[in-house]
């Protein structure tokens, strides 16, 4: 009677760790697509970014009843701080994917055995995600501001003049976004994986 107990024991007890291994494997499948998601939509952002310029001749009136002065003026990404963060978070988001799809190729990452893995890994991933929503803060604030200007500090807009300009950037910012919830839905895939592990043991 005894070895019939131990024995279904330890069949329930294969049942429940192959259970864990097929949702790891699963995970690590969900996890891996997020990765490549997430490099694409960076990378594109960067680079639609960091191409943006325009440049367009804008009419400038100094004193009125004169005509007005035709002046030919560039909007550059790098002219802008907040655009020169937006452009170097993502590349920096872009390679970290490629570094972290390696890492876990190799080692089983962040769904493996190698919990010290898994803290390294989900910490650089918590990273990222601050990083990238702090980068389309910086730049959406900007855009509104270039966008419908500010009559209180005497910012006025200048997407009237620069309207390629803005609507690449615009653009630019949406793709980050999708990159920025890839790598979000990475953490919760994580906490996911780690109540199912928690549950199973």
């Amino acid at each position: 009677m005894k070895t019939l107990e131990t024995s279904n024991g330890a069949s329930g007890s294969n049942e429940g760790k192959n259970r864990c291994d097929e949702e790891m494997v699963k995970c690590r499948r969900y996890e891996m697509i997020l990765r490549i998601m997430g490099l694409i939509f960076t990378l594109v952002a960067a680079i639609v970014a960091g191409s943006n310029k325009d440049t367009e001749s804008v009419a400038i009136s100094l004193v009125d009843g004169l005509p007005p002065l035709h002046l030919t003026l560039t909007a550059k990404w790098s002219y802008m701080s907040s655009t020169v963060y937006f452009v170097a978070v993502n590349a920096v988001a872009c390679a970290y994917a490629v570094i972290s799809m390696a890492f876990i190729a190799l080692t089983g990452g962040s769904r493996g055995r190698n919990w010290k893995g898994s803290i390294l890994v989900v910490a650089l991933d918590l990273t990222m995600v601050a990083l990238l929503f702090s980068a389309n803060g910086a730049s959406a604030s900007i855009g509104l501001i270039a966008l419908n200007g500010n009559s209180h500090s005497q910012w006025h807009k200048v997407c009237y003049a620069f309207k390629r300009y803005c609507i690449q950037g615009g653009a630019a910012l949406v793709i980050s976004m999708f990159g920025s919830f890839f790598f979000f839905c990475i953490v919760l895939l994580f906490t996911y994986n780690l109540h199912k592990t928690t549950l199973n043991y």
